[in-house]
């Protein structure tokens, strides 16, 4: 059977009908955990940007485990520590895939890599935001100490292509496999199709902010398997929960989440993370 999803740009159309049948082809039996979607069909001339009909899977899906408006599921709370090692070995195999052949697959490349995370970038974006930042709850202290943090950037700097959108909802859990589905594109520094992977990481992590057992667990996993250093570690969970803080900011119904999210941020740059 049949998925169909609508691209919510041309660049998430050829990203979905170009990259994705290519990354299966070459890696598809290598890949420890990863499921690659199979692309069936597409339609580029669908409006507004064309439709992807891919594979419908069968397997378990975790949208009744994981929300973010107020309830028994909210940021996770009821998923306990399932997923939290899964999701580590989901970023090995991501990690895998080689970035600059992948890139060099098609024309969307150019738009892949302009659209790629900038560290620079995101810190001048930064500059410009400390109203917004005080309104959320951060004091002008804490967002001063924010930038001199993030000067240095990463010492861990492997670079991953992902779906951007990397938390439970979008994984679909099969008896030997896990599916990485909605490969949406989204401008912006929040999620991000070629990304640092300890940023991809990071942004698990935040949005499970009702589990802190999954968070310590998954946090335990990503030590053992990368060796990244706690103040990579912080600085991602800086940016990412900035960033998602600022994407519900506005939403009258998610104000506890925008204050998570703000927790977080200060968690971050105090070193209370589980490391």
């Amino acid at each position: 059977m049949e998925y169909l999803k609508m691209a919510g740009s041309a660049v998430e159309f050829l990203v979905c009908t170009e990259l994705l049948p290519a990354i299966r082809k070459r890696y598809g039996t290598t890949f420890a955990l990863l499921e690659i979607p199979e692309i069936i069909r597409s339609d580029g001339n669908a409006e507004p940007h064309g439709a992807v009909y891919s594979q419908r899977y069968d397997g378990k899906t975790y949208n009744d485990k994981w929300s973010e408006q107020p309830g028994d599921y909210t940021g996770g709370c009821a998923l306990g520590t399932e997923l939290s090692s899964e999701m580590v070995q989901l970023l090995a195999d991501l990690q895998q895939i080689d970035g600059d052949w992948l890139l060099s697959l098609h024309s969307v490349a150019e738009s892949v890599k302009a659209s790629a995370f900038d560290l620079q970038g995101w810190q001048l974006s930064f500059q410009g935001q400390k109203t917004q930042a005080v309104n959320m709850g951060i004091t002008t202290d804490e967002f001063t100490q924010a930038e001199e943090f993030t000067k240095g950037g990463f010492h861990f700097g492997n670079r991953i292509f992902t779906n951007g959108d990397f938390y439970p909802r979008n994984l679909i859990k099969l008896p030997t496999k896990i599916v990485l589905v909605d490969w949406a594109y989204s401008a912006g520094y929040r999620i991000c199709y070629v990304d640092y992977l300890v940023n991809v990481a990071a942004f698990a992590f935040i949005h499970m902010w009702g589990n802190s057992l999954w968070q310590e667990e998954f946090v335990k996993n990503l030590k053992q398997t990368f060796g990244i250093r706690s103040e990579d570690f912080r600085k991602a969970v800086l940016i990412k929960s900035f960033e998602q803080a600022r994407f519900w900011q506005g939403n009258p119904h998610l104000t506890a989440q925008v204050s998570a999210q703000v927790n977080h941020f200060k968690r971050a740059l105090k070193g209370d993370i589980f490391w």
